[in-house]
């Protein structure tokens, strides 16, 4: 069960338990992965998020981009938008070199991780 950490020993803010992102470990659901959805709460909750390709949308398929995965980089709304995280390895920083703003222990897939930087 990965955590999704501040920096690398600091504080837990997330854990993600198969398609549930919770808020500790035995803790309640603040969001539900199924399949490209991102669900608010369960699998019948709201959709919040919907994920198409390298596209983080809000709401649905036809909502509007978020973010843009290209990558290692994470940009905001379109391919050539500002770049908002570095993922570099297990951590995802605000530049290239710059700080650390989440740390993930464990190993996350794909979705897991874009159902992260969706929420994040």
């Amino acid at each position: 069960m990965p955590d999704i950490k501040d920096k690398k020993h600091g504080k837990t803010l997330f854990y993600i338990d198969g398609n549930d992102i919770k808020d500790k470990k035995h803790g309640t659901t603040l969001f539900y992965i199924n399949g490209s959805e991102v669900r608010e709460k369960s699998r019948h909750g709201t959709v919040r998020f919907f994920i198409n390709g390298d596209e983080i949308r809000e709401k649905s398929r036809h909502g509007t981009v978020r973010y843009y995965v290209d990558s290692a980089e994470v940009k905001d709304k379109s391919k050539h938008g500002s770049m908002r995280y570095y993922i570099d390895g297990s951590e995802i920083k605000d530049k290239r070199h710059g700080n650390v703003k989440y740390f993930i222990d464990g190993a996350l897939t794909r979705d897991q991780l874009y159902a992260l930087i969706s929420i994040i």
